[in-house]
């Protein structure tokens, strides 16, 4: 229990001043919460413009949306992957883009190469021009 600096009567702990003399009481607990308030209100403005801050489900429609545009969408997709998005969780779509699209680009020569490997590239031209 703490005492009061002025009176030196007892005050408890949520008192915010003395009952005896009405001085105002500084406890070790309401110092420390009341200085905790203004740095969390500080860390919560500093986390608007935090890199750590949580893209939107609409952040991320219009971030796959600019990316699925033919050329601009590739280059920006390469900018937001090297570094030039502030956001990290925009940077980590455009990495996770750029993967799925370079693995999907690999299947594909793989297929391409395995076609003409067994010969079925001119079966498929064939076919093709049959059906015209």
């Amino acid at each position: 229990m703490a005492f009061c600096e002025n009176c030196g009567k007892p005050v408890y702990r949520l008192d915010k001043t003395c009952a005896n003399c009405g001085t105002p009481v500084t406890q070790d607990g309401q110092s420390a919460q009341s200085d905790s308030q203004p740095a969390m209100r500080l860390q919560n403005d500093y986390s608007q413009s935090s890199p750590y801050t949580v893209l939107s489900t609409w952040g991320f429609v219009g971030s796959l949306l600019l990316m699925a545009i033919p050329l601009v969408g590739f280059i920006i997709t390469i900018v937001w992957a090297s570094g030039g998005a502030y956001n990290l969780n925009r940077r980590n779509l455009a990495r996770g883009y750029l993967l799925l699209m370079g693995i999907g680009i690999g299947i594909y020569l793989v297929l391409i190469a395995i076609i003409i490997a067994t010969g079925g590239s001119s079966y498929l031209l064939d076919y093709m021009n049959q059906s015209f």
